[in-house]
């Protein structure tokens, strides 16, 4: 019997190498789901796996709708919240709520608010947004006048804990306003609010835990940035201008380097006033800013992350000074909801069409109190997207978008870092 020949080096070495090319070409072709760190596929890939989607539900039909939660919650509660895709939950972040002893997360096998006795020690106005881990299968939450503290805080997602840690670092209180899952450096980012014109600012790294502090070299304003959006094409992390919208440099994180590298960019534009988060959008691979501050402005903003520039906008719609804060992407309608702070009252909200561009407002027929909602999360299980409650905390009812659709999109697409953080 004869052996078989025995290849040498280099020939492995491009068998290989055509291997792997061969499964990039795949993989961007198939649409095979992207998994949590989205180092699976490619954008191509998504684009493939979002499309079919888009065709099928073009006509699907939504509502805005009510529940009664049957909890208590203080005014001012929560900012931001985290889907937990093994849990199958929705963590509210608290804010006010923080020196309340039981906090809540959504139930999205149910729709239930569930009310949880914490057991840790925080102060006021604590948290303002949080990010999933991946990896550790944890919800960091990001801290905001927690920041001067010694000790933060997490979601263990494996047990549902509330666990404590040592940061063993310095920062201001208010020091962060949202954050951003890096998945090729596997890091949390915390983006910078009144921490931003202070020399360092620091980042999760999620292989050790350990908050790690860096120094970024650039010259920020105080209150510059609120919330951040990461750009799978770019491999950068792009800050939500705030206070720093009006000056002439913005920032990002380039994610390619094994350092930290905050890069200053020019917009080219200046915004009157400042926005409240970003969303990607996918298909059309921008980033959008929330109007807040800007939201009576006859201009918004995006990001085209095909070219790096900041586009201007006339979205001719009728909204309010600090309409919005936070939004979320349904990947069924292909549409960014804007989660209503300000607008709350109103009876028209608004949408973008990630099809066309185009703002789109609709009547929601619902009830809801000035600078109700901060934040919203999408749930893949039910097709919602529900609003984090901020104003609307101690009211009777809180509220969701309902897409009518039977088409599920993947778990880990909606857990991972383009869509799950605040």
């Amino acid at each position: 019997m004869k052996s078989l020949p025995v290849l040498s080096s280099d020939t492995q070495l491009g068998i290989q190498q055509q291997l792997r090319k061969l499964y990039k070409r795949i993989v961007e072709y198939s649409g095979i789901i992207p998994d949590l760190r989205f180092n699976n596929t490619s954008y191509q890939g998504l684009r493939n796996y979002l499309d079919p989607i888009h065709r099928r539900c073009e006509k699907v039909e939504f509502g805005v709708g009510s529940y009664t939660h049957k909890v208590t919650a203080v005014n001012v509660a929560y900012s931001g919240g985290v889907y937990s895709p093994t849990q199958n939950r929705i963590y509210l972040v608290p804010y006010l709520q923080s020196g309340e002893s039981q906090w809540h997360y959504i139930d999205c096998n149910t729709g239930e608010v569930v009310a949880y006795t914490h057991g840790v020690t925080v102060v006021d106005f604590a948290y303002q947004g949080g990010v999933y881990s991946p990896t550790q299968n944890r919800i960091y939450f990001v801290p905001s006048a927690q920041g001067s503290q010694a000790i933060w805080h997490y979601i263990d997602c494996n047990t549902g804990e509330v666990v404590a840690y040592v940061n063993g670092v310095t920062a201001v209180s208010y020091a962060y306003y949202g954050g951003v899952y890096s998945p090729t450096q596997n890091r949390i980012y915390f983006v910078p609010s009144w921490q931003s014109d202070q020399s360092q600012w620091h980042y999760i790294d999620c292989n050790t835990g350990d908050v790690v502090t860096y120094t970024h070299g650039t010259i920020v304003v105080k209150y510059a940035y609120s919330g951040g959006v990461y750009s799978p094409t770019q491999n950068r992390i792009y800050f939500v201008p705030s206070d720093q919208g009006n000056e002439v440099e913005w920032h990002y994180i380039d994610c390619d380097t094994g350092d930290v590298d905050v890069v200053a960019y020019r917009p080219g534009i200046t915004t009157v006033a400042y926005y409240t988060g970003g969303v990607y959008s996918p298909i059309q691979n921008r980033i959008y800013f929330v109007p807040s501050d800007q939201g009576d402005e006859a201009e918004w903003h995006y990001i085209n992350c095909n070219t790096g520039e900041v586009v201007a906008y006339t979205h001719g719609a009728t909204a309010l000074d600090f309409a919005y804060q936070g939004g979320a992407y349904n990947p069924i309608q292909n549409r960014i909801y804007f989660s209503p702070a300000a607008q709350g009252p109103q009876s028209i909200w608004h949408y973008i069409d990630c099809n066309t561009g185009e703002v789109v407002a609709y009547v929601h027929s619902i009830t809801a109190v000035d600078y109700s909602y901060n934040g919203c999360i999408y749930s893949p299980i039910q097709n919602r997207i529900y609003f984090v409650p901020y104003s609307q905390g101690p009211q009777l009812e809180w509220h969701f978008i309902q897409d009518y659709s039977d088409v599920k999109v993947s778990r880990n697409l909606m857990a991972g870092t383009l869509f799950n953080k605040y």
